[in-house]
């Protein structure tokens, strides 16, 4: 006759144990129990048994029953539950097996005792369970805690008389509060196996198991309890689907909060300092971010002295043609489990937002930052209409710009305006180290951007000239680089004024930069965004600028600055005299204009939209596939 192992898995088992051990002391040659830290009597009553008592940290049903096999000494195993026992039918079925095995596996019926009754209809009875094998065949596998043994395929199995007895829960709140600790595990169990919930099956899977287990499976004969069970089942299964759906959810808004920041530009401007201090925002409060940039970049330079997850690339117009370089980038959005990405430029949207389609991110977020048309070509019809989530627009101009060409391409209700912000921390009262100092008690003007055509210096000259033939003693500092400088250092010798204007080139601190001027000018033809003006204004500076749309979204004419007719620097130089000759006006325009900053245009604004952005979008994404 061969020998068999007898294997139970406890914790806390001092109620049911006994009654287990007793009924199998006369099949079993050696019975292995694996307990979970039990702190009853189990050890205990085991040890009572003879049974070889082992204590091993509980990893889930199936991992601890599977680990407990390993243990036992013989090649035949019979695998009990604690709360269960053999009936005597059973053990007669058990020994005539162990005088001639002949199969691989023994599967048997299991009675349920319910609060004292044995349920012998609904999905409880009967129920075949497979217990009894050789445990080179096969192993513990199914859905943790609904665990089961599966043989190896091609093995061979029997049915044995005599019902295993099962004693599962003797009062009907035990049975719910198991019911929701098992709905849990299941549902853990299935999102790593990525499945979904539907309304479907929130709906009607528990109804359809209330009906095949109390009419089609006839719990009605079981009475009171068979009502009960029928029903308990049914909630068990709504409770595993509905946390299912949750945790998807959770498991969804957590992917879709990490964040790309995409932003190929070589060149430092108002995009760049926003990704860089939103990036850095997202990192420090713990969130998964990844910034993507041109590594000639002053981007790349500020992000690689920090310990953002950064990666290096090289996109051009031209690049949403090239397969290898749209196969790397979706590669990359993959590996990082990209879910929403910011990004900067028109010729990074057409590479990186289709290759971000491709990976599967659900939030595609163009960061428009240039109060310029969109071109209405098939191209931008189809970035806009099949791509792109969100537009954030970083002024109600550049709004209104997007759809200047065609008001369809892309609907109004998914572009939001997100000002550029300023961390007014960093602005206090504490003087720097000033960039110039002032001589003779001259009127010192500043104005910073890129030299470029668009940004307007060439007005700035003239106004310098303009003031140095009435007499006015000042400096005009020009900060930022570009490829205008060689032109503009020739037109200011031209015009006489290369004493008072001076070429500073790019600034890293504008801070310092703000602090050593009296006056801010800003001569764009058009901006997106002047945060330029911004800055200055938080250094409580007065400024005075071109009326485009943009620069009247932030300065409030005739009490933080003065707005001017693009173009007209005669009436460009009248607004800067008034401020040259009245110090008070200038402290006064400084403080409204702080109060502004203060009141609108804060770091905390930008971050608080963004932030409610990404996961309005995100619960949008998630909430609307069930």
């Amino acid at each position: 006759m061969l020998k068999l192992s007898v294997v139970i898995i406890t914790l806390n088992e001092e109620k049911n144990i006994g009654r287990c051990l007793n009924s199998v002391k006369e099949i079993a040659d050696e019975i292995v129990v694996v307990d979970s830290f039990s702190t009853d009597r189990t050890e205990e009553i085991c040890k009572e048994y003879g049974a070889r008592f082992i204590k091993h940290e509980f990893g889930g049903h199936i991992e601890q029953k599977n680990w407990a096999i390993e243990q036992t000494k013989y090649r035949h195993v019979l695998s009990l539950d604690a709360d269960e026992e053999l009936s005597e039918r059973l053990k007669k079925s058990i020994l005539e097996v162990k005088g001639d095995w002949k199969f691989d596996g023994y599967y048997f019926n299991r009675l349920t005792n319910y609060c004292g009754k044995w349920i012998r209809h609904t999905s409880w009875y009967p129920a075949r369970k497979l217990r009894l094998w050789d445990k080179t065949k096969g192993k513990w596998g199914g859905i943790n805690p609904h665990d089961k043994f599966k043989l190896d395929k091609g093995a061979t199995r029997k049915f044995l008389k005599g019902d295993l007895l099962h004693y599962s829960y003797y009062t009907i709140n035990e049975h719910i509060a198991q019911i929701n600790t098992f709905s849990t595990i299941v549902a853990n169990a299935y999102l790593k196996e990525n499945r979904t919930a539907s309304y479907r099956n929130i709906i009607f899977h528990p109804l359809w198991r209330l009906f095949r287990d109390y009419i089609i499976k006839r719990g009605f004969l079981d009475g009171f309890y068979g009502l009960v069970i029928s029903v308990n089942s049914a909630h068990e299964t709504f409770l595993k689907y509905i946390k299912l759906r949750k945790l998807v959810h959770e498991k969804k808004l957590v992917e879709a909060n990490h964040i790309c920041f995409f932003n190929s530009a070589i060149s430092w401007g108002g995009g760049e300092k926003w990704h860089f201090d939103v990036s850095e925002f997202f990192h420090q409060k713990g969130t998964d971010i990844l910034v993507v940039t041109n590594r000639n970049s002053e981007l790349y330079r500020r992000i690689a002295g920090t310990n953002i997850p950064h990666r290096e690339i090289s996109v051009s117009n031209l690049s949403f043609l090239n397969p290898f370089k749209i196969r790397a980038l979706a590669k990359l959005f993959k590996s990082e489990k990209v879910g929403t990405i910011i990004i900067n430029l028109s010729s990074d949207l057409k590479a990186a937002g289709i290759a971000a389609k491709l990976a599967g991110v659900k939030n595609i977020i163009y960061r428009r930052g240039s109060a310029i048309a969109i071109r209405n070509t098939f191209l931008n019809r189809f970035l806009f209409r099949r791509i792109v989530t969100q537009v954030i627009a970083n002024s109600e101009e550049t709004s209104r710009t997007i759809l200047q060409k065609n008001k369809n391409l892309i609907a109004e209700n998914r572009i939001e305006v997100i000002y550029n912000g300023i961390e007014l921390k960093e602005y206090g009262s504490q003087p720097l180290e000033p960039i110039y100092t002032r001589k003779n008690g001259e009127i010192v003007i500043g104005n910073a951007g890129r030299l470029s055509e668009e940004k307007g210096q060439i007005y700035l000259l003239q106004l310098a000239s303009i003031l140095k033939e009435k007499g006015y003693k000042f400096k005009i500092l020009i900060a930022g680089k570009g490829k205008l400088k060689s032109k503009l250092m020739k037109t200011a010798k031209h015009l006489k004024v290369e004493e008072e204007v001076i070429f500073l080139g790019f600034i890293d601190n504008i801070r310092r930069f703000n602090q050593s001027i009296d006056i801010f000018l800003l001569t764009s033809l058009y901006e997106g965004f002047g945060y330029v003006l911004v800055e200055a204004m938080a250094e409580r500076k007065p400024v005075v600028a071109f009326d485009i749309r943009s620069s009247a979204e932030i300065v409030k004419d005739n009490e933080s600055g003065f707005l001017v007719e693009s173009f007209n620097v005669q009436e460009l130089a009248y607004k800067v005299e008034i401020l040259i000759k009245d110090s008070k006006l200038r402290k006064t325009m400084g403080e409204a204009g702080r109060r502004i900053v203060e009141d609108v245009f804060t770091f905390d604004h930008t971050l608080n939209k963004v932030e409610a952005l990404i996961e309005r979008e995100s619960n949008k994404e998630i909430y609307s596939k069930p």
